[in-house]
């Protein structure tokens, strides 16, 4: 965008700097501004982006949307709004109305990368796709994305996160999905919503948020999320459920190959080999081919479009490990769902493998973190071999996994991804499958290059 083209968006007022300039990327981290682009100065609850203005425009800044004009900056655009916040959103609400596009939403409690992934991939078989990368799916986030969208972009895949009650509705204010989908309701976020109902309320705002005319694309095996349909206009069940428009029969899981199904679509069936393990990778599988159905693939195209993908980084991520063992690297991120998801692809292991899984503290899971981590523990431990815990919670984790029958030594507490390393490097071997699994801010990918095979 111009500089006049934002000034008109935001009803703003360049205060200084050059009329023509334009803005390639859009930034609110001053840490990750890159030349030529426009740095918005959020305020936020800890921080406020105005005292990083200089550092943004050291670093190439070529235009400030601000609310208090920095003093003494020569050469770069600067542009004064009332609300910087509200100024985002209408550089979003802008963009998109240049760029009519479908917006297809994804949010849940576990899956959204993965799945918003499998969207961008089948979609893209057929028209140019543009998706959120890494975790730009916030009020901050989504915007940057928008931003950046290309004019021979015909879609929009992005993720909804949300932190608190009010966010998705928000973001679908924004932005409004032409399709939504509602992955599942799980423990995700609850330290910040306080329930599950509350966080499945949340995501529920997603389907009362569509675009006049939208789809949502609802988990019918997830109770919580099956409910939503209540709510909706216009919707679509997917799962194994008998009643479920876009369903899988005869699944037949083969470790950590992937797996095999039969796709039954209101267009068709066809078999489905997916080269990703378990069962949620099913679910997610579908999820996908519901939304592709909307862009007129029949189930003989979606077939052979989820055969060509793979998973993204760090997210079961089948990769070779010192020794010859086989390491599963879903250290990204964590939540109770995922984790049971997780532990469900270890327990695929064949016969004889030594199981071993190498687990990161759940956070935000408020007042349900030490049960979950019990719970977590409980299940590792029938799942498991051996048991390395790191984090606040592992001695809840490790505790759970010796009642569920792991002796001692076989279920232990670390308390650095280094020590984690320590511990897991002598048992690694041929017959060896290790997952690794943690929330972001444990940062057990760190363990996963340490154990991987060097190139």
């Amino acid at each position: 965008m111009s500089v006049k083209e934002v000034v008109d968006a935001t009803r703003g007022r360049l205060l200084s700097g050059p009329y023509d300039v334009t803005f390639p990327r859009l930034f609110t981290d001053s840490r990750e501004v890159k030349p030529g682009g426009l740095f918005v100065a959020l305020r936020g609850e800890q921080h406020d982006g105005h005292v990083f203005i200089p550092q943004a425009i050291e670093r190439g800044a070529a235009g400030i949307l601000c609310e208090r004009p920095p003093q003494g900056i020569d050469g770069v655009a600067v542009i004064q709004v009332d609300d910087t916040r509200q100024a985002l959103f209408d550089i979003t609400a802008d963009r998109l109305a240049r760029q009519p596009h479908p917006i297809v939403a994804i949010t849940g409690s576990a899956g959204k990368t993965t799945t918003k992934d499998l969207i961008a991939h089948l979609l893209g078989r057929r028209l140019r796709v543009h998706k959120s990368e890494g975790n730009l799916n916030t009020y901050t986030g989504i915007p940057m994305t928008i931003f950046q969208m290309d004019p021979r972009d015909r879609a929009l895949v992005v993720e909804y996160a949300m932190s608190r009650a009010g966010e998705i509705r928000e973001l679908t204010q924004v932005a409004p999905p032409t399709i939504g989908v509602v992955l599942n309701v799980g423990l995700a976020h609850v330290g910040f919503l306080g329930s599950i109902d509350a966080v499945a309320a949340a995501k529920r705002e997603l389907v009362e948020g569509l675009a006049p005319g939208g789809l949502a694309i609802l988990n019918a095996d997830d109770p919580r999320v099956r409910a939503m349909s209540a709510v909706a206009r216009r919707f679509t069940l997917y799962g194994v459920s008998s009643d479920a428009g876009v369903r899988a029969e005869r699944i037949r899981l083969h470790g950590l190959e992937g797996s095999n199904f039969m796709l039954i679509t209101p267009r068709g069936k066809a078999d489905v080999y997916l080269r990703l393990p378990g069962h949620h990778s099913v679910s997610n599988a579908l999820a996908a081919a519901a939304v592709a159905l909307e862009f007129d693939f029949d189930a003989a195209a979606i077939a052979s479009a989820l055969h060509g993908f793979a998973p993204p980084a760090r997210r079961m991520n089948i990769i070779t490990g010192r020794n010859g063992a086989t390491v599963i690297d879903d250290s990204y991120n964590a939540s109770p769902g995922s984790m049971l998801a997780a532990l469900e692809v270890l327990g695929l292991a064949p016969r004889g493998a030594l199981k071993v899984a190498v687990l990161g503290d759940m956070l935000e899971l408020g007042d349900h973190a030490e049960r979950a981590h019990e719970e977590l523990g409980s299940l590792a431990g029938k799942t498991a071999d051996v048991v390395i815990a790191v984090g606040e919670y592992a001695p809840r984790v490790v505790q759970a996994a010796r009642r569920a029958g792991l002796p001692s030594d076989r279920a232990i507490v670390v308390e650095t991804a280094e020590q984690a390393v320590a511990s897991v490097t002598p048992l690694l071997g041929a017959q060896t499958q290790v997952l690794v699994k943690g929330s972001r801010g444990m940062r057990l990918e760190r363990v996963v290059e340490q154990i991987r095979q060097a190139p």
